[in-house]
């Protein structure tokens, strides 16, 4: 079933030229096990359908927590943004998604020691995030 069909949204008149209303219409379009890491990080960052993205992130996450769009740990660093009453009903996921990642990511995983320390503090922030809510 469609995203469109599911959430009983229309699809909208693209503006020609318009690459945003151009994916919108493709995501809607979509089932939701056809949903991308681009089509999350972009749902993250304009804030459309955000609990269908919170969930299938975490989803990604589970299997790949250093996922992105553009760069290594995109996804988690958006989902972080996310908004913390958004959030709180996913708090149990994301702790167990988060620690998991804190005893398992290794500095092999990095291409410098740098990313591996920035992404290990993004880590701590989220879980002093989410163990404050």
């Amino acid at each position: 079933m469609k995203i469109k069909e599911i959430y009983l949204l229309q699809q909208e008149a693209a503006q020609e030229g318009y690459a945003l209303d151009e994916w919108y219409n493709s995501l809607i379009n979509k089932d939701i096990s056809e949903l991308n890491t681009v089509d999350l990080c972009r749902m993250i960052r304009q804030n459309i359908l955000i609990e269908l993205a919170i969930e299938k992130a975490i989803d990604v996450l589970k299997t790949n927590p250093l996922v992105g769009d553009v760069y290594d740990g995109q996804l988690l660093e958006l989902l972080y943004s996310v908004d913390e009453e958004k959030i709180r009903e996913y708090i149990e996921p994301l702790n167990e998604i988060l620690l998991n990642i804190k005893q398992n990511l290794e500095i092999g995983d990095f291409i410098c020691q740098e990313d591996y320390h920035e992404y290990l503090d993004l880590v701590e922030k989220f879980l002093t995030k989410i163990n404050s809510l």
